[in-house]
């Protein structure tokens, strides 16, 4: 029986990490099955607002994954690795709530209504 060295081993697997684009191996933009997000909406009923529903549900879904395409690299490895994972609870993964929960995480969505003067409401 032919025995393989551990060197032999680490040697391939750093070849092979190194042949990968670094998003492969480093927590890349996951595929989600948008179709499966939106069964919900698809299944709520015969009626014309139901397939509206629908179609918007996939719109937004699309939507997002370009954002998240173009923007992805800029979120830290913690915050994807951790949206990633909440974006999974409870059914179908949702690039809506991954984007969404990046986006909270990073800052870039404000969290709080904004302040208008004009109309003289206060955020609560």
């Amino acid at each position: 029986m032919t025995r393989i060295r551990p060197g032999a081993c680490l040697a391939f697997g750093l070849l092979l990490c190194g042949s990968m684009p670094a998003h492969a191996w480093a927590g890349g933009l996951p595929r989600f099955d948008i179709h499966a997000v939106c069964t919900l909406e698809r299944n709520a009923g015969p009626g014309p607002v139901d397939r509206a529903g629908y179609r918007g549900c996939l719109s937004d879904e699309r939507a997002a994954r370009r954002i998240l395409k173009t923007q992805w690299h800029t979120f830290r490895t913690g915050e994807r690795r951790v949206c990633r994972a909440e974006s999974m609870i409870g059914g179908a993964p949702s690039y809506v709530a991954l984007l969404t929960c990046l986006q909270l995480d990073s800052g870039d969505l404000p969290t709080q209504p904004a302040f208008h003067p004009s109309d003289g409401s206060r955020p609560r």
